[in-house]
């Protein structure tokens, strides 16, 4: 995973090492699709997806970070979405060491980042912690918003606050509606978080 941040031929490597060599470790060699197509060609239990050992997944290399994005696109528009974020991607200088697609279903939630069956778009990205890392972050979580609201979709909100207040706005135009109704369940405000206190900043009508 670290080996990867260092630029692309470290990242065909690890591709490789994921498509080819870690099937054959593997308990299970049945493709989840194909399992599910079968009938449980592969049996695999509730906790057994996340079996993996999570820390090698921590960064504890001096001076960088890695960031978590989350995307959700109506189903329909998803290809012609994923080629767009495929150029953005390409033409900047942060690592993607990986990237994966899930199956959403439409929420009923307060904020809803998936007001209608979705496919989302989790990206996995390194960045340093500099200042100008820092800039790199903001400037493509921002390009990546936008091109997401172009197609309809929403993005995750408990990442990093790179968003504008407009683009905050366009993927969620519930929340004014959404501060209103908790200010009216706690009108002292004893419930709150730096979170929260963001979402207000950015919401114009607050």
């Amino acid at each position: 995973m670290n080996l990867a941040k260092w630029g692309a031929p470290f990242q065909e490597v690890k591709w490789f090492t994921e498509k080819t060599l870690e099937p054959r470790f593997e308990s299970c060699t049945v493709a989840r699709t194909a399992a599910m197509g079968e009938g449980e060609a592969c049996l695999v239990t509730r906790n057994n997806p996340m079996h993996d050992s999570v820390p090698y997944l921590f960064n504890d290399l001096a001076g960088e970070t890695d960031i978590l994005h989350e995307y959700f696109v109506p189903r329909a528009a998803y290809n012609a979405y994923v080629a767009e974020v495929r150029t953005i991607l390409r033409n900047q200088p942060l690592p993607v060491l990986n990237a994966s697609v899930r199956v959403v279903h439409k929420e009923d939630i307060a904020l809803n980042y998936a007001p209608q069956p979705a496919f989302s778009l989790v990206l996995y990205i390194n960045q340093p912690t500099s200042e100008e890392g820092s800039a790199q972050m903001r400037q493509l979580t921002r390009a990546l918003i936008d091109v997401t609201i172009q197609y309809g979709g929403r993005f995750f909100l408990p990442y990093q606050l790179h968003y504008t207040g407009a683009q905050l706005l366009a993927s969620y135009p519930e929340l004014p509606l959404f501060l209103v109704r908790k200010r009216s369940y706690d009108p002292d405000e004893l419930f709150s978080s730096t979170f929260y206190r963001a979402l207000k900043a950015l919401s114009p009508t607050t």
